[in-house]
This record gives C-alpha cells, structure tokens and sequence, in this order.
C-alpha cells in the first residue's frame, strides 16, 4: 500500500468513527499530493466531513446570534461576553470556508477531468462562498458575486445531466436557497426551484434505482421550500 492508498483508508476509517477533523486532514493531504482527481469515495468524504464540522459552527452560530439578540433587549452584562463569542465562531467558519474554497480553486478545480466533477466542486465553491455571506463583515460580502457566479457556471455545465442526478438537484436546491437567503430574491429562488421541478417529475420514470431515494429527499425539499417562500 502506496503513501496515497494509505491516507485514503485512513480517510475512511476516520469519517466511519466520525473523527471529521481527522477525515478532511487526511482528504487535504490527497487533494495536495495526488496528480489527478479524487475518487468518488474520496469526493464523498471530502464533501461529508466538512458539511458536519461547518454545519455544526453555523448552528452555533445561529444559536449565538439569538442570544446576542436577547441579551441586547435587556442591556445585560453579558453582551461582550456573547459578541466574543461571536467573533471567535465567525472567524472559525472563515477559516474553515477560505481552506475549502482554496484546496478547490488551486488543486481539485485544475484536477478534474469530467463535467460531473466539475458541477461537484462548483457547487461545493459556491456553497462555501454562500456560508461566508452568511457572516456580517464586509470582507464576506465580497463573497456573494463569487458564489454566484460559481452556481451559475455549475449550473450551466448541469444543463447536460438529466434532471433525476442528484447533483443537478443538490444544485439547484441551493443555488435557489442562495437567492433566497442571501440575494433576498424570493422570485428567482421559487424560478430555480419550480424548474428543477418540473424537469425531475417528466423524467423520474428513467432514474437510476441508487439514485431514487437522494433524488426524492431533495425534490421534497425543494417543494417545502417553495410552499413556504409562495407564503410570503
């Protein structure tokens, strides 16, 4: 077993005991020293093992914005407490945001050979770009043309891909939640949504059985959210 062979099992190893941490520094290390493009194994961890640790900073995140929020309506002490903490969870999710968005623009982007592993990391590009809009500093709001314009680029090489693939639908999911949450544009986000759709129901006769049940969870994501953005 080569060096690279190595670090891939560990990789595994490490996302099946749910040590992310250790995961996504194993994938670094293949991302930066193998030749060609991740696996799709490989592609999965990547992905997996940066979602839970990013989600779970932005949960605390949220969590602290609400209490920050409580604390300012009564003039409580506690304030610069809370707005430190704040400060230290915002600069954790840069960090984490700008490594991914690095180890894709430098390595894995340069990499890749299929339009399939184009849309992945585009899609992953804008998703983190989109996380560091989420964070009120006008340094992240720079970020915002960037994740558009990485959804969009995704978006037009997807055009390709039936609309069944679950990764045409994880992109259109969140290239709509884009417009919605960070572009405050309702209409666009219910456009990208309804399309995606429509397009899924005329084909879902010809999808692949592995790929029905990703393909079922987000199309019902996509309604719930378009039933709920129609009410506003």
């Amino acid at each position: 077993m080569n060096e690279l062979e190595e670090l891939s099992s560990l990789a595994q190893v490490a996302e099946i005991s749910e040590r992310f941490e250790d995961a996504v520094k194993y994938i670094e290390e293949i991302i930066k020293k193998r030749k060609e493009d991740l696996t799709k194994e490989e592609k999965n961890i990547f992905y997996n093992s940066y979602k839970y640790i990013i989600n779970s900073k932005r949960c605390a995140l949220r969590s602290t914005n609400l209490i920050e929020e409580k604390e300012k309506r009564h003039s409580s002490k506690y304030i610069p407490i809370v707005t430190n903490y704040k400060s230290i969870l915002e600069t954790e999710i840069n960090d984490i945001c700008k490594n991914v968005i690095n180890l894709i623009n430098n390595y894995s982007l340069k990499k890749t050979l299929t339009d399939e592993s184009k849309v992945f990391y585009l899609k992953m590009k804008g998703d983190y770009c989109r996380y560091m809009c989420e964070i009120s500093s006008n340094e992240n709001q720079n970020y915002v043309d960037e994740s558009e314009k990485s959804y969009k680029e995704a978006n037009d090489i997807a055009q390709n891909f039936p609309w069944t693939n679950p990764l045409r639908l994880g992109l259109s999911l969140n290239y709509c939640v884009f417009y919605y949450e960070i572009k405050k544009n309702v209409s666009q986000a219910i456009k990208i949504g309804k399309e995606a759709i429509k397009g899924a129901k005329k084909q879902f006769d010809k999808i692949k059985e592995e790929e029905d049940k990703d393909a079922a969870i987000t199309l019902q994501t996509l309604k719930e959210n378009i039933i709920l953005w129609e009410k506003e």
